[in-house]
């Protein structure tokens, strides 16, 4: 059985995984001189992230800061967390991929 903690992370998971997706197809697309469909794909891929931090921040951090998750470390949250945070900054990282795509084609 997993814990509501697990659940938490594995959501978390999930999420930034959907976001690390959409991303590099907007790395594909941004390639292939699609920079409408890059944009919609890491617009998508910003709202999934966001969400992701959201449930970080609302069900882990802030119930972990009032005592109600326990003092013991998780290693699920701790992957979930990192997970997050690597898709977060691959995601900023594709925004200036797209932008020099697209200053390279002179668009």
């Amino acid at each position: 059985f997993m814990t509501h903690v697990e659940q938490i992370a594995f959501d978390m998971i999930a999420k930034a995984g959907d976001a690390k997706a959409k991303i590099m197809s907007a790395l594909k697309a941004a390639r292939n001189n699609n920079f409408g469909e890059a944009e919609g794909l890491l617009k998508d891929a910003d709202e999934l992230l966001l969400h992701a931090h959201e449930i970080q921040t609302q069900e882990l951090i802030k119930k972990q800061a009032e005592g109600g998750l326990g003092d013991s470390y998780n290693v699920i949250v701790g992957h979930a967390q990192d997970y997050l945070m690597t898709s977060m900054a691959m995601k900023d990282m594709a925004v200036e991929i797209v932008n020099l795509y697209a200053k390279v084609r002179g668009i």
